[in-house]
């Protein structure tokens, strides 16, 4: 058995017993972007949910359908390895600098340039001179990835086949990815490059790398992602739903039995109570690939790569999440079964797997979370149609 890797790309029971596992097919709306979870380029990923755009030089019909690309509700814009890439981007400039950006991840950094798309996603409008991020740890040459950015995480993978996907699409709860940059340098964020040095520099927000569905015309105020359900062995791939617009249209309505849970508008997250504690830093992240919280009663794994939890039988867990302002709340339940038997199914799709990050100040409900369930993300600074609550917020049942 290989191991599977845990991935978190998002900021750092008889429960759904009676929800299908299949899906019906009919023609999709033009805001319905399919979605996949599949294993992956590499044929080892699990958990990890796949769409596709188009992305064209801009002003042109020089376009390129990329797929593989990890849909990612926690993190915010395109952005697409180098390897996968075959139309030409032009990069975007200060002066006779090309600009780089080096992102955090919850498990590590994306380093690359910064280039300008027209991105057309499902049936939606195109997207103009959106800037998006090519994750290529060799720019500007070979060796001269930023020390600064070496200093806060490793590098997600060299290429698509060490990553399991072509590149991310952060569709998550804000526009902007560095709002910060605007004034000030950190080094996870922009930098100004010539051919063997790059120093950090700031950024106008209009040129940052930002999630596209902010910029479409109507369907801009987020997203809603569905799954079905897995067998509790799983399954060997699914395929669900990432809709644009809440509320925008017949097919985004919240429905009435749907909870508002607000996100902290700095740090984008909510409160989860867990074992009569609360955990202020908690999120909804389908780049995630688990469940990751702490539970000291749960068997780690033992010799496998990530600490993947693997009790005896099947557990039954429950927690509480709150939203930030504290008006909405609902208790969770969800199960976790022996991750090794999981993946010597071969399967890739589970609702069942977690994992210990060693933490009890975090709790990452990861894409386990959106099986069996629809789950709407709203982006800051949009407001949505019939609901009195301001974003970021998440909705669900």
């Amino acid at each position: 058995m290989k191991p599977r890797k845990l991935t978190m790309f998002g900021i750092v029971a008889a429960m759904l017993a009676t929800l299908t596992t299949t899906s019906p097919v009919f023609a999709a709306p033009a805001n319905v972007l399919n979605v996949n979870v599949n294993p992956g380029i590499n044929g080892q990923g699990v958990d990890q949910p796949f769409g596709h755009v188009t992305v064209c030089t801009p002003g042109t019909n020089n376009c390129q359908r990329i797929g593989r690309l990890l849909i990612d509700t926690a993190s915010f814009g395109l952005r697409i390895f180098a390897q996968a890439l075959t139309v030409p981007l032009p990069a975007q400039k200060s002066g006779p600098d090309a600009i780089g950006e080096c992102v955090f991840f919850g498990s590590s950094t994306a380093w690359g340039r910064v280039a300008t798309a027209d991105v057309k996603m499902a049936g939606e409008p195109t997207i103009s001179n959106l800037p998006v991020q090519i994750i290529n740890p060799q720019f500007p040459s070979v060796g001269h990835r930023p020390a600064a950015c070496n200093r806060i995480g490793v590098p997600i993978a060299r290429n698509p086949l060490q990553a399991n996907f072509n590149g991310i699409l952060g569709v998550g709860l804000v526009q902007f990815d560095c709002p910060a940059c605007v004034s000030s340098t950190p080094a996870n964020g922009y930098y100004a490059c010539i051919s063997t040095n790059c120093t950090r520099t700031t950024e106008p927000l209009v040129l940052q790398v930002q999630n596209p569905v902010a910029l479409l015309p109507v369907d801009n105020n987020g997203v809603a992602l569905s799954l079905p359900l897995p067998p509790v062995s799983g399954a060997a791939s699914l395929t669900g739903q990432l809709v644009f617009g809440i509320n925008t249209g017949s097919n985004n309505q919240i429905p009435g039995t749907f909870k508002i849970y607000t996100a902290d508008p700095t740090f984008l997250t909510f409160t989860t109570r867990f074992h009569n504690t609360p955990i202020g830093f908690s999120f909804i992240d389908s780049g995630s690939n688990g469940f990751f919280y702490d539970n000291p009663s749960l068997p780690v794994c033992p010799g496998i790569e990530a600490p993947w939890y693997c009790p005896a039988a099947l557990t039954a867990q429950h927690a509480t999440t709150i939203g930030s302002d504290g008006l909405n709340s609902t208790v969770v339940n969800f199960v976790i079964a022996n991750a090794e038997s999981l993946f010597l199914t071969g399967n890739a799709a589970f609702f069942d797997l977690g994992g210990n990050l060693g933490s009890g100040m975090l709790f990452d409900w990861g894409l386990p979370f959106f099986f069996g369930r629809r789950v709407f993300v709203g982006i800051a600074g949009k407001s949505i149609a019939g609901v009195a609550e301001s974003t970021p917020l998440w909705a669900y049942k």
